[in-house]
């Protein structure tokens, strides 16, 4: 890749950072991976550069939504990044602003939908048991419930609270609400 093209990468990954918020590292390598116009590698290397550079701020921690196992880094443009994306945003061309503004919109989605669903468990206890706290801002409803169970299901758990949190929430809610039977 010639200069001029980790330049752009670089530029790229900026603007997507900065217009989609609370972008993990993640989300971000994998829209960029998907536009074709970088590789794992030159992704990485713009990427370190970035935040060699202080362009980049990562912050790194278990966010509660599953997205990697382990620690997930959140990515967030630095001053000095803003001021030069500010600089070289009006040199971009209509088909690129284009692409990048669709694909920061996408990533926005992304991070809203993530963020919604919430699942964190403790280590398991003398007992086996882990507390798992689980909550949800989906659909207008804010929930939240911690409970204890067996540390071998605490991966199925948490899997199954990503995937159908909304529907799990509407039938405790309602199964709540119902009128005793007369």
């Amino acid at each position: 890749m010639t200069q001029s093209e980790i330049s752009d990468g670089k530029i790229h990954i900026l603007y997507l950072v900065k217009h989609a918020p609370g972008v993990s590292y993640q989300m971000l390598m994998d829209k960029c991976l998907e536009s074709l116009y970088l590789d794992f590698f030159n992704f990485s290397r713009c990427y370190n550069e970035l935040i060699s550079g202080n362009l980049l701020d990562k912050e790194v921690g278990d966010t509660g939504t599953g997205e990697v196992i382990g620690s997930n880094e959140t990515i967030k443009i630095t001053k000095g990044g803003e001021a030069i994306l500010e600089d070289v945003e009006s040199t971009l061309n209509l088909q690129t602003l284009g692409y990048l503004k669709k694909a920061a919109a996408e990533l926005r989605q992304s991070v809203y939908e993530l963020n919604s669903v919430k699942a964190f468990s403790t280590p398991a206890d003398e007992d086996g048991m882990s507390l798992l706290t689980l909550s949800t801002i989906r659909d207008g409803r804010d929930f939240t419930c911690s409970f204890k169970v067996p540390s071998d299901k605490v991966d199925q758990i948490l899997t199954r609270w990503r995937e159908q949190s909304t529907g799990l929430v509407e039938g405790f809610v309602d199964n709540l609400l119902k009128s005793d039977p007369e």
